[in-house]
């Protein structure tokens, strides 16, 4: 009896330290519902991000593949493209990569279900030295469940109306506070026609065409902002401009843009 209390002791021990295990993807990955490129692809894990490791692998096709738990759901990764650790400061889903230093809670792509890319879109070639202000004409949201939605929604309308690759925003911002990763900070958008590979598009949900965004989401942006020039993702020297500076819009809306045009380097 004393032997098998510590046989499963022992066991118990070795489960807690597989799930303290991520898989954190090395350059932007595939995650399959099976170990087989001919299954379904549930989401890209972009470059830096983790999923939690459940500790086993196979190999099919030629390809070893690491079995990650994606939302719940069974998940396999190339490990040719994950490096397989302790997760970063308990981190077990998705945003070492995205979530810098000193930046707002970002929600990375994993947590609010992007669906993934139709086809590769290619980084950006040198840090940023734009940034771009949107608006989603939209109805707006103050809490995660429905921003996350409307992110969704986003994605979807930019993939299937325009046909795009990928929902076109950099980073998508919720009048509940939040940050909602979109093509985060390395990956060339579709936001600004003529400027897509020399900035990032930030869009706050919502119509701001007769009032401003709240607070919560005036400060993320502001944050986010900060937190990219600290972390070398955008030029110190940025500068800073409303959508409709750069084509025939009224995006992001004539009180927000008045707005902006108050803030540091909008030229």
């Amino acid at each position: 009896m004393r032997l098998f209390i510590s046989s499963v002791l022992v066991l118990a021990f070795i489960g807690r330290c597989l799930a303290a295990q991520c898989a954190c993807s090395t350059g932007n990955v595939n995650v399959r519902s099976g170990a087989s490129l001919s299954n379904s692809v549930l989401t890209v894990l972009r470059t830096g991000n983790c999923l939690p490791y459940r500790g086993d692998q196979t190999t099919s096709g030629g390809i070893t593949w690491a079995h990650v738990n994606y939302n719940n759901q069974n998940g396999w990764i190339s490990t040719s493209y994950v490096r397989i650790g302790a997760c970063s400061g308990g981190t077990t889903s998705g945003g070492s990569g995205v979530q810098l230093p000193g930046c707002p809670r970002i929600i990375t792509r994993s947590q609010w279900h992007a669906a993934a890319p139709s086809s590769t879109i290619g980084h950006l070639s040198s840090t940023p030295r734009y940034v771009f202000i949107h608006h989603g004409a939209s109805p707006a949201c103050f809490t995660e469940a429905t921003c996350t939605s409307r992110v969704q929604g986003y994605q979807r309308y930019h993939m299937q109306s325009h046909g795009w690759s990928d929902i076109g925003y950099s980073f998508v911002v919720g009048e509940d506070g939040n940050v909602y990763e979109a093509r985060g900070w390395d990956e060339i958008g579709a936001h600004t026609y003529g400027y897509n590979s020399v900035g990032l598009g930030i869009c706050i949900i919502g119509d701001f065409t007769s009032k401003v965004p709240n607070s919560a989401a005036l400060s993320a942006v502001k944050q986010l902002i900060d937190c990219g020039v600290r972390n070398n993702k955008i030029s110190a020297t940025y500068t800073l401009r409303g959508h409709r500076d750069m084509g025939s819009t009224s995006c992001p809306g004539t009180k927000l843009y008045e707005l902006i045009k108050t803030w540091p380097h909008y030229t």
